[in-house]
C-alpha cells in the first residue's frame, strides 16, 4: 500500500556545482493512481482531487527514498529537492510531497486542482522535467494491493472487533456478513487543509458501489481514513452467498470502474473454500521435495471465425517440477467477471521457475489414430502434436496437416519414463459438442450488454470469457469472466464493458480480441507424478473484433 509513515528519515547529499544534477524526465504514461497503477489512456486513468498519485521517470529525486516526516507536509517549498506543478486551466497548483526517489515520487493532488485536462511537470534541484498531461477528475478510485502494484490480494481488514482488525488473505478470511475496510485513493475531494493532517469524515453525493464476486455489497462509510493524508477507506459488509479464496473486488463511482483486486471469503474464519489447496499429504511431499512433479494431459480444439474461419487441434503432454511458492493456486472463481491492464505492474520474488522433466517416448492413442508426441522445441517436458489442415508445407515437427482433425472420443497417453518421471499413462475423453450458438462478434458496443448463448456444454466444465482491448501497441485491459457451463446464456454488462477502452486499429485491422471457452478438468494418477491433470478446451475465437 502505497501510503506513508510519519517516521524520520535522514538524508545527506554530497554538494555539487550549480547545473550538476541532471533534468528530470517523466516516464511516458508515468502519471498514475497509486491504488490501480492504470494507465492515463484507460477509462479509470484520470486522477481525482485529493487522491494520491505517483509519477515515474528518472532523475525525480535523490538515489534513497525520502518520506515525509512531519506536518505540515511539503508543497511549494518540495521535498529534498522535488515538487510537482500541477496546471489546469490556467491555474497552477503544487501537489502535497508524500515521498520521492529518482525513479519515483508520489503525492496528493489537492482537492481544489481545477478539474479538466492539464500538464503536470517535476522539479528537482531547481531543474524541471518535461510536461506530461494529466485529466483532473473529482472521483476514480483505485484499491491498494498487496503487491503494491494494482493486482492480486487486495488491502482489507476484516473487522472482528475495535481492536481486532487482521489483514485478509486466504488464511485470514472474512465470512458473509463480515464488516471489512477496504484501503484505497480516489474518492474525491474534501475541504479543509489537507497537508496539516488528515480530514477523515464521510464523502456524500457520491454515486458509490463495492462489488464482492459480482455480488454489491453494503456500504456503511466512504470517506479519508484517519491515519494519513490521501487514504480512503470503505467500510462495507460482505454479501450473502459467496465464498472463495480468489473473489474479484471493485468500486465504482459513477461510471467509472476501479482495479480488479481479490479477497478471501470462506464459511468461517479458519477455513479458505479452494478446491485446489494442497492436502496435508501433498504438502508434506512438497515441503520436502521444495515442489511437486506435475503432470498435464490436454486435448484441446481452437476455432476462429473471423474474416477465414479456420481450425486446429491439439494434443499436449506437459511434465515439470513446480516448487512450492507456485502451487496451490486459488480456483476459477464461477459466475464473475475481472479486469487487469496490460502492461502490468507486479511484485518480484517467486521460488524459482517450473522446471521441465524428461518423460521418454511419449505417445497419443486417438479416435484418429495414435501418434508418437515430440518434445516442444525450447520447451524441455512439453510434448505434442497439432492437426492444422490447410497449413502450408514443408509442416514443421509436431504439425500434422493433412487434412486429419479430432473426432469425438478418448485419447490415451502413455510415457516410457526418463530422468524425470517414471512411465505411466493417462486418458481424456473428449466429446468435441461445444457450439457457440449467438451471432459472430464482429463489433462490440460498449455501451450495450454483450450475450452470447452456446449448446452442448459438458456436465462440470466452465466456459470462459476473454475480451481484450488496446488503445495502442501493446496498452490496454482484458476483461475475463467464468460461468458454469450448465446455463448455456452469459451477459456481460455494459457497466464492465465501459471499463475496456476502445479499440485502436492498426493499418486499417482491428485490435480488439474476444474468444470463448469451454474448459473440463480431471485428474489421472501415476508413478512419479504427484499431481496428475487432465483437461480439454474448446475455444471459439472471434479475433480481431472492433470494440468501441
Amino acid at each position: 500500500m502505497k501510503r506513508f509513515a510519519l517516521v524520520l528519515i535522514l538524508f545527506v547529499y554530497a554538494a555539487s556545482e550549480p547545473g550538476a544534477w541532471a533534468q528530470p524526465t517523466i516516464a511516458a504514461n508515468g502519471v498514475r493512481n497509486s491504488g490501480s497503477y492504470a494507465f492515463p489512456a484507460l477509462p479509470n486513468g484520470s486522477i481525482a482531487e485529493g487522491s494520491i498519485f505517483v509519477v515515474f521517470g528518472t532523475d525525480l529525486g535523490p538515489a534513497k527514498i525520502v518520506q515525509v516526516s512531519s506536518f505540515p507536509l511539503p508543497t511549494t517549498q518540495g521535498l529534498s529537492g522535488t515538487s510537482i506543478q500541477v496546471t489546469v486551466n490556467g491555474t497552477t497548483v503544487d501537489a502535497i510531497m508524500l515521498y520521492t526517489l529518482a525513479t519515483q515520487v508520489a503525492a496528493v493532488l489537492p482537492s481544489d486542482t481545477p478539474l479538466g485536462s492539464g500538464m503536470l511537470t517535476v522539479t528537482y534541484n531547481g531543474q524541471t522535467s518535461n510536461s506530461v498531461p494529466i485529466n483532473v477528475v473529482k472521483s476514480s478510485f483505485g484499491i491498494f494491493a498487496v503487491n503494491q502494484s494494482g493486482s492480486g490480494q487486495g488491502v482489507f481488514q476484516n473487522v472482528i472487533s475495535q481492536t481486532d482488525r487482521p489483514f485478509n488473505s486466504s488464511t485470514v478470511v472474512a465470512q458473509p456478513g463480515q464488516v471489512i475496510i477496504l484501503w484505497g485513493t480516489g474518492l474525491g475531494p474534501v475541504s479543509g487543509i489537507e497537508q496539516d493532517g488528515p480530514l477523515p469524515g464521510n464523502i456524500g453525493g457520491l454515486d458509490i458501489h463495492v462489488y464482492v464476486a459480482g455480488v454489491e455489497a453494503q456500504i456503511q462509510y466512504n470517506g479519508r481514513s484517519g491515519c494519513c493524508v490521501g487514504d480512503d477507506q470503505i467500510v462495507f459488509v460482505v454479501p450473502a452467498g459467496v465464498q472463495g479464496c480468489s473473489l474479484p473486488v471493485y468500486v465504482q463511482i459513477g461510471a467509472i470502474i476501479s482495479n480488479f483486486v481479490t479477497m478471501a471469503v470462506g464459511p468461517d474464519a479458519s477455513s479458505c473454500p479452494n478446491p485446489d489447496a494442497l492436502s496435508g499429504s501433498l504438502l508434506a511431499t512438497a515441503q520436502q521435495k521444495g515442489g511437486l512433479n506435475v503432470g498435464d494431459l490436454s486435448v484441446g480444439r481452437f476455432i476462429t471465425v473471423s474474416e477465414k474461419s479456420q481450425r486446429n487441434d491439439n494434443v499436449f503432454a506437459d511434465f515439470e517440477f513446480i516448487p512450492l511458492v507456485d502451487l496451490g493456486a486459488p480456483p476459477v472463481q464461477e459466475g464473475a467477471c475481472s479486469i487487469g491492464t496490460f502492461p502490468g505492474g507486479g511484485a518480484g520474488g517467486g521460488g524459482g521457475a517450473p522446471r521441465g522433466l524428461e518423460a521418454g517416448n511419449v505417445t497419443a492413442a486417438t479416435p484418429v489414430g495414435s501418434y508418437p508426441l515430440p518434445e516442444v522445441q525450447g520447451q524441455p517436458g512439453d510434448y505434442g502434436i497439432t492437426f492444422f489442415p490447410g497449413y502450408p508445407n514443408p509442416a514443421p515437427t509436431g504439425i500434422i496437416n493433412n487434412g486429419t482433425v479430432l473426432t469425438p472420443g478418448t485419447t490415451t497417453f502413455t510415457w516410457t519414463g526418463g530422468s524425470g518421471v517414471s512411465g505411466g499413462s493417462g486418458s481424456i475423453d473428449f466429446p468435441v459438442s461445444f457450439q457457440v450458438t449467438s451471432a459472430t462478434v464482429t463489433t462490440i458496443d460498449r455501451s450495450q450488454g454483450l450475450t452470447i448463448t452456446w449448446t452442448g456444454a459438458t456436465k462440470g466444465a466452465i466456459v470462459s470469457f476473454s475480451l481484450q482491448s488496446q488503445v495502442s501497441a501493446g496498452v490496454g485491459a482484458a476483461l475475463s469472466c467464468s460461468v458454469d457451463a450448465a446455463l448455456g446464456k452469459f451477459t456481460i454488462s455494459s457497466a464492465l464493458l465501459s471499463a475496456l477502452p476502445p479499440s485502436y486499429s492498426a493499418s486499417g485491422t482491428a485490435t480488439g480480441a474476444f474468444s470463448v471457452s469451454e474448459r473440463f478438468t480431471g485428474s489421472f494418477t501415476a508413478p512419479g507424478i504427484d499431481i496428475g491433470i487432465t483437461e480439454f478446451t474448446e475455444t471459439v475465437d472471434f479475433s480481431p473484433v472492433v470494440i468501441k
